[in-house]
């Protein structure tokens, strides 16, 4: 098996193989993606099999790039999608070949970490991918979404995506004067961790995927200014909320009674809300409150360069810790680390003493992406700890996060 990245040439073969596993070639994305985006603005790798003079795509993964804010700064993180293996060729373990070449590739351009959204966790648990981004998942009937009254200062209109599309510009600024939801988004998740920048590239991303696929948009206005906004579709008789982004408690339930006054056009209703949201404090019916639900992994690719890239607060105390860091899949990216910590600064520097701390790369990943602390990780049973004091610095060093991100592709 020969992996190498895609050229144009054998992109058809990364299209057959997609329209098989995923959207078909007729379906709305599938034609936006292939003909606008992929191998022009991402990175095909792929793993080939010679069946007499011709190679055939037995395997792949794409490779799309994103912008997060992380832990106060920005960070490129690629996100894999459309991962798949040919149904001829299952069952050959081709995955883990698959993974370490796009690992290799993806360290030697600098990355520190990618991120994907699995089908199923177990296929990458293997691999230290850990679930960094968790959600609050409602499912009910839309009868019974009820929500308490507000006040009359906030107004709902409809807003034409595709008019929107159509308006925006090459230039950021521009995009931003005529996009009432940029606006939304960045003031909203300033606060947040994780989350993918949107610029005036990935809004038009964005907007030419869900104009194609029918997605309707909300937003809830202040004193003529937009407070909130919400993406959602109406399909078989279910309103889903693809995304709802509010600055306020009051704008997030004027967008959740424009949902309810659907029970017309829907029965059902779907919502997969921030991991912290607290909408189900208000339902009479405990069996409406939903559940938390794991949404996308992460995976550290080169743990010594993300330690540098760590912002420190002024605030840190003065303290060291030894921790092995342990990947069963890149040999480089296996240490042995001292870290020292005084207010505004760390440095991290290999050592021979006793490890203190121990994790794997899944763990590591999970607590700087700051899904959970150190001494969550250590309760769960994901870090050993010799000294549970330690887990102190860890905690500071690492706070716990507000991590958000709903990507798709």
């Amino acid at each position: 098996m020969i992996y190498r990245v895609l050229s144009k040439e054998r992109m058809y073969q990364a299209e057959e193989l997609w329209d098989y596993c995923f959207e078909k070639k007729t379906e709305p994305f599938f034609q936006y993606y292939f003909e606008q985006y992929c191998g022009k603005d991402n990175m095909v790798i792929g793993g080939f099999d010679k069946v007499g003079e011709e190679e055939k795509l037995r395997t792949m993964l794409h490779v799309n790039p994103y912008m997060l804010h992380l832990r106060g700064q920005e960070m490129l993180v690629p996100y894999l999608v459309g991962i798949a293996t040919a149904p001829e060729a299952r069952g050959q373990h081709l995955l883990r070949p698959l993974l370490e070449t796009a690992f290799e590739v993806l360290r030697s351009q600098g990355f520190p970490f990618v991120t994907l959204m699995p089908i199923s966790a177990g296929i990458y648990l293997p691999y230290e991918f850990a679930y960094c981004y968790y959600r609050h998942e409602y499912k009910m009937p839309l009868a019974k979404l009820q929500i308490p009254a507000i006040g009359d200062d906030l107004s709902v209109e409809r807003l034409d995506l595709v008019s929107l599309l159509q308006s925006l510009k090459e230039e950021d600024a521009e995009m931003q004067s005529c996009n009432p939801l940029a606006d939304v988004y960045a003031s909203v998740t300033a606060a947040w961790n994780g989350v993918p920048q949107r610029t005036a590239f990935q809004w038009r991303k964005l907007l030419s995927v869900v104009t194609q696929e029918n997605v309707l948009c909300a937003v809830v206005y202040r004193a003529g200014k937009a407070v909130g906004y919400m993406l959602y579709s109406l399909t078989d008789g279910t309103f889903n909320v693809q995304e709802l982004l509010a600055q306020d408690a009051a704008a997030k339930n004027r967008l959740l009674q424009y949902a309810a006054g659907h029970r017309s056009e829907a029965q059902e209703f779907c919502w997969l809300a921030e991991p912290w949201d607290k909408t189900y404090l208000g339902f009479a019916d405990q069996a409406l409150t939903g559940r938390l639900q794991p949404f996308m992994m992460a995976r550290c690719l080169d743990a010594r360069l993300a330690l540098a890239k760590l912002p420190v607060a002024e605030s840190m105390s003065s303290g060291s810790v030894v921790m092995l860091l342990t990947d069963k899949m890149i040999e480089r990216n296996n240490h042995l680390l001292q870290l020292r910590t005084s207010p505004g600064k760390l440095e991290a520097v290999s050592t021979l003493e006793q490890e203190e701390v121990t994790m794997d790369m899944g763990a590591f990943t999970q607590l700087y992406f700051g899904a959970f602390s150190a001494t969550e990780l250590w309760e769960a049973g994901r870090i050993n700890c010799s000294d549970v004091r330690k887990l102190q610095l860890l905690d500071e060093l690492f706070p716990k996060c507000r991590t958000y991100n709903n990507e798709y592709f």
